[in-house]
């Protein structure tokens, strides 16, 4: 498949040939819809995180067919879009999406909810009871790429059909927008799902050892948790920058929170920015995770863009001194 797909068959088979301009391509309205007011200073963000699926998967309010999928924004009274409106009127500014990229875990056409028992919150061992489910299960967060500019397929209702998670996730964000609220999108450039020849490798099989992070013996780096890409690479930084174009001028994703962000250059993030937002012609936030760890901590191979670097950049940050001074504590401190 091409990195730079827009469209894709059911289960990332194949790429598809899309025009985004395309009326087939959009919901009705959406060449004329309104958006929020942009984002004037970033401390006036407040931000409410959302998963896609888990919005409507139990709601009974929405359709049984539209439930789990980008469709259910247009259940106006379900529990979920209510509870929104009154977020939004309460003074929540901006929903944040955890991944609604094309990502590998979810079988697109043919996945299962059996992992869902009863018995789990008593069992000491919940991972071992759903590992025989995990490879068909409908759900996972998302944080394994496939391809960059292409809306998740498990949450359209005809993932095979061509140019239908494009319209269905174009309709979410239209619906968010009509209550007031502002959408993030959660991207994840510094690794991909699989790398070598393996089926689910993207960029590897197109410029074998160039768009993947490699340590001095050839292998990938995996400090991220996977298969780390190399940010600081021309191509790949110029990946990331289209792919963001896309999300912002033709979805109207009004910002970005970047998973493991301090695994991606400073100078590459401020570059991507200006260029955004001259094409967006609004301000588009970037907020990201400046942690500092791996091949690349301390600034070893580049400048990064972490909670070192990030200081009057424009970039936010995730601080976890303020994270553990409301908590009482760090999520690695022993009990």
């Amino acid at each position: 498949t091409d990195p730079y797909a827009l469209d894709l068959t059911a289960n990332s088979k194949q790429s598809r040939i899309v025009w985004l301009d395309n009326p087939r391509t959009k919901p009705k309205g959406w060449d004329k819809a309104r958006r929020p007011q942009a984002v004037r200073a970033q401390t006036q963000m407040l931000i409410y995180e959302l998963h896609l699926r888990d919005f409507s998967v139990a709601d009974d309010k929405v359709p049984a067919k539209l439930r789990g999928k980008y469709l259910a924004a247009l259940s106006k009274d379900s529990w979920g879009m209510q509870h929104l409106r009154r977020l939004a009127q309460a003074g929540i500014s901006d929903l944040h999406l955890l991944p609604v990229f094309d990502f590998a875990t979810v079988p697109e056409d043919a996945c299962t909810s059996t992992a869902v028992k009863a018995a789990y919150p008593a069992d000491p061992t919940p991972q071992a009871l759903i590992s025989n489910d995990a490879s068909t299960d409908c759900f996972n967060w998302g944080y394994d790429p496939l391809h960059f500019q292409v809306p998740e397929g498990s949450y359209a209702l005809n993932p095979d059909k061509a140019g239908s998670r494009i319209r269905e996730f174009r309709t979410f964000v239209q619906a968010m927008h009509r209550i007031g609220l502002r959408v993030g999108m959660d991207v994840v450039y510094n690794h991909m799902s699989a790398s070598g020849q393996h089926p689910q490798s993207v960029l590897d099989r197109i410029v074998p050892g160039y768009y993947h992070r490699l340590n001095a013996t050839g292998e990938v780096e995996r400090s991220t948790c996977c298969d780390n890409t190399a940010t600081e690479h021309a191509m790949m930084a110029k990946l990331m920058q289209d792919s963001l174009i896309t999300w912002a001028k033709d979805y109207r994703i009004d910002s970005f929170r970047f998973d493991l962000m301090g695994h991606q250059p400073k100078a590459t993030m401020l570059a991507i920015q200006e260029a955004l937002q001259a094409i967006a012609k609004r301000p588009v936030p970037f907020i990201g995770e400046g942690w500092n760890f791996g091949e690349v901590a301390n600034h070893q191979r580049f400048e990064q863009a972490s909670q070192l670097a990030l200081a009057g950049s424009g970039i936010a940050s995730f601080s976890d001194r303020a994270r553990d001074a409301l908590r009482g504590g760090s999520a690695g401190d022993a009990s």
